[in-house]
């Protein structure tokens, strides 16, 4: 437990330090630095229970998306600034490093590895943050039809 709350506050650390990198406004950085956070709680969360790579990854960048057009409506702001810092952590410099450094080795066994670690990580990431825009595009479009239903019967 110890250990996945240092993760956390260090995964906050890191997306706060992305945040004052891309230069997201004072009045913004809170909330961007909450996604990193969140987004990476629920990974933890995810994988301690299921130790699927993929799996955890796409429900917390979905999640993170989530939480970023959310924000975003609510601090009348692009998404862009909540998720971009948000998924930040979750991307997987850490097995694409090993990987290349089994390229440099000539282990092909790291290689396989490593690269199909990376690509789990990736494709779980872009397929949470699609499932995202597709519902929340959905639920969006849904409460427009709603509200030009409402006006026309008046």
């Amino acid at each position: 437990m110890k250990d996945a709350l240092i993760q956390i506050a260090m995964a906050g650390i890191g997306t706060l330090g992305f945040s004052i990198y891309f230069r997201v406004r004072e009045k913004n950085v809170v909330a961007s630095t909450f996604a990193g956070i969140i987004g990476w709680a629920v990974y933890l969360l995810v994988f301690h229970f299921t130790s699927k790579l993929f799996f955890a990854n796409f429900v917390a960048s979905f999640v993170v998306y989530i939480f970023s057009e959310i924000m975003a409506r609510i601090l009348k702001a692009p998404s862009n600034i909540y998720l971009i810092p948000g998924i930040i952590p979750l991307l997987p410099g850490g097995a694409l490093y090993y990987m290349m450094h089994n390229i440099v080795e000539g282990n092909w066994q790291g290689i396989l590895s490593e690269g199909e670690k990376t690509a789990s990580i990736t494709f779980g990431i872009a397929a949470g943050i699609l499932a995202g825009t597709v519902i929340f595009t959905y639920i969006s479009k849904e409460k427009e039809k709603k509200k030009i239903k409402t006006l026309t019967e008046k």
